[in-house]
């Protein structure tokens, strides 16, 4: 038997091939467990971030345009409105699956920039929550 040459192997053995698609499963499952979970917080924090920015912005435009702006949270609908001196400006929803997790109080920003009074905006989606939290005295808009 000393003559006889090692046949040469092509291709792969059933063993090997299960292992990889095992492995590969495995790690798909993993991957797509986590999708909903951060689309969830995805959607939360493209809410309090637009949210953020909507409230700054309102108080930046009652300062320079020397008026009263008022912002009307409505619970039940999932959405806020934006007047100006009384006049409807625009409406803006929450993102799908994101909710105020409280009342939230209307809120005005006078002609000098400051609030009527402090006020916490809580959203929450599933499990998680994100705060954005207007100060009573200077105005300052921050979210936690």
């Amino acid at each position: 038997m000393i003559g006889m040459i090692a046949k040469k192997r092509n291709g792969y053995s059933l063993i090997e091939i299960l292992l990889v698609l095992a492995l590969l499963s495995s790690a798909a499952f993993t991957f797509l467990v986590h999708i909903p979970q951060q689309m969830e917080e995805r959607r939360l924090e493209l809410s309090a971030a637009v949210l953020l920015q909507d409230l700054r912005e309102v108080q930046q435009t009652a300062l320079a345009e020397n008026v009263w702006y008022k912002i009307k949270f409505s619970v039940y609908t999932g959405e806020y409105k934006i007047f100006r001196q009384g006049e409807f400006i625009r409406k803006v929803s929450l993102q799908n699956g994101v909710h105020f997790a409280n009342s939230p109080s209307d809120l005005t920003f006078r002609p000098t920039g400051t609030p009527d009074t402090g006020l916490t905006v809580m959203l929450a989606s599933g499990d998680l929550e994100r705060n954005v939290i207007v100060a009573p005295v200077m105005g300052r808009i921050r979210m936690e």
